[in-house]
């Protein structure tokens, strides 16, 4: 009986074996499923489709950072710009600081001086009252005892208290020995205000000079008194009067 039954699952089982090892059996297929690609095709595949889009990517980064590498140059550069300009304005600050801490230090040792020597009534008055001119009056007389006399121009008012008056004289290869010239002004009556400069002339192969400054009284006949005792002057010489201030 067993024997009977196991021919019979043989011969059902056969068939269906059969079928199922044909090639291209429809119902195999249908089990098993398509066949997977090889690995070696998708790699292929993957590797085709992907470096167009990773080199669009790494050139927007590369991009990226060159704009970046750019903004860091600028900032440095900005940088160096603005610490040099503070090292500037310090040194320019430390130098104003120092005039000041000078221009205190000498206004506390003037404001010392006025404490300890204050001047008197009217002397501000005084030494402010002064007025620089340049008038010309021709040059000293030669010698001889000659006396001359000398206008003083409009450039000094009447209300003038006093002149300054500068004189020099220059003798070079002269003859005539030595020379008093005496400068002065009539006063009151017949008394006057005078100074003197002398010079030597002598056959020399060089100059000699003197010169002098001094301040006379303002005449009320507005004129300047000019004599030169001494032999005349023979040879190079040359001299000049003038008024250059006053008050």
């Amino acid at each position: 009986m067993k024997l009977t039954e196991m021919k019979q699952t043989r011969a059902v089982a056969l068939p269906i074996l059969i079928m199922a090892l044909t090639p291209g059996c429809a119902w195999w297929q249908a089990l098993v499923g398509k066949p997977a690609m090889p690995a070696q095709s998708q790699t292929a595949t993957a590797s085709t489709a992907q470096p167009p889009a990773l080199e669009a990517k790494l050139d927007e980064v590369n991009g990226r950072l060159a704009r970046m590498e750019q903004t860091l140059v600028a900032v440095r550069v900005q940088g160096q710009q603005r610490q040099k300009q503070e090292v500037q304005t310090q040194q320019l600050m430390g130098g104003l600081r120092r005039e000041v801490r000078d221009t205190r230090m000498a206004v506390v040792g003037v404001q010392r001086q006025m404490k300890q020597n204050p001047a008197p009534d009217g002397a501000a008055t005084a030494s402010a009252d002064f007025w620089a001119v340049d008038a010309p009056l021709g040059e000293l007389p030669n010698g001889g005892g000659k006396r001359e006399t000398r206008r003083i121009p409009a450039l000094v008012p009447d209300r003038a208290r006093e002149i300054l008056v500068y004189v020099q004289i220059a003798t070079g290869y002269a003859k005539g020995g030595p020379h008093r010239f005496r400068l002065s002004v009539r006063t009151q009556g017949d008394r006057e205000a005078a100074f003197y400069l002398y010079a030597v002339g002598q056959p020399q192969p060089s100059w000699a000079y003197n010169s002098d400054n001094v301040w006379l009284p303002m005449p009320k006949n507005r004129e300047l008194i000019l004599q030169a005792e001494g032999e005349p002057f023979f040879g190079d010489w040359n001299s000049e009067v003038r008024i250059v201030g006053y008050r």
